[in-house]
């Protein structure tokens, strides 16, 4: 069995990100990211929290031979499969809150749907702010709040109703950030003043409502506390709860939508 890495995650479980979650859902947004930090040719651009690097193979496209593309995150098996994807690119492994760069390293620095889990986010908004030189562009996107992303809130719903508060809790977790004023406000508190935030519609697609009950159950904290019938109970609240799953028998698409925010380094 594979050893877990600093944030729990085994390879496998990374492999299994690369191939469930980011068609689902990640692989739309890094154009999206990309146009919002105006990334161009020549730039050394730093994506915080990469992943397997969605974002990262695709900005070493945009900025050429003369610019750079650096990924950073503080998972190992993560970034084993962005190594295997994009050989192209640095990848280095670290916490947030110590970013193990230079002062004014960068042109850009971006950070996709990665805020919400630190546990100091103002101290990491604030070591991405070090790190970009004068007129630098940070860009960070979260997920907005549960009452634009009706699909997930039923599902944090379901949660409470057949397995309990604390797993529903858990569940809303990664939308707690994109409730209207939060944001700005860390980024306030990280000395950051002039904010532009932009609401994006996004979309989320999965085989089916089972697959996306199941794989977001077991991809997440809940893994080892929920039980298959557990989850066909979820699936059939969804159901009722969001009209169109009603009688979906193959893939389902729905709304999955975001906060970006942008901000110019002085």
């Amino acid at each position: 069995m594979s050893t877990s890495d600093e944030m729990g995650l085994t390879p496998e479980a990374a492999q299994g990100y690369e191939e469930f979650f980011v068609p689902a859902i990640f692989d739309q947004w890094p154009p999206i990211m990309i146009t919002a930090a105006a990334v161009s040719m020549g730039d050394d651009v730093l994506d915080v929290g990469c992943g397997t690097g969605v974002l990262t193979r695709e900005l070493t496209q945009h900025v050429g031979d003369t610019g750079s593309a650096t990924g950073f995150d503080l998972s190992e098996s993560m970034l084993g499969v962005a190594r295997d994807r994009c050989p192209d690119a640095a990848f280095k492994q670290g916490n947030v809150t110590q970013l193990p760069f230079d002062d004014q390293s960068f042109d850009v620095v971006i950070s996709s749907f990665m805020l919400m889990f630190v546990p100091d986010p103002e101290k990491s908004l604030s070591e991405m702010r070090r790190v970009l030189r004068p007129g630098g562009r940070l860009v960070v996107s979260v997920w907005q709040g549960l009452e634009n992303n009706v699909v997930y809130r039923d599902l944090v719903e379901a949660t409470r109703e057949v397995v309990g508060d604390d797993s529903a809790n858990s569940m809303a977790w990664p939308f707690t950030m994109g409730q209207a004023g939060r944001l700005e406000g860390i980024f306030k508190s990280a000395g950051i003043e002039e904010v532009v935030m932009s609401e994006h519609d996004g979309t989320a697609s999965f085989a089916s409502v089972e697959d996306f009950v199941a794989t977001e159950i077991q991809a997440w904290l809940l893994a080892d506390s929920v039980d298959g019938n557990q989850i066909d109970a979820m699936v059939d609240l969804l159901r009722i709860r969001y009209p169109p799953f009603e009688k979906a028998t193959g893939p389902v698409s729905f709304p999955l939508n975001a906060l970006i925010s942008k901000a110019i380094a002085v």
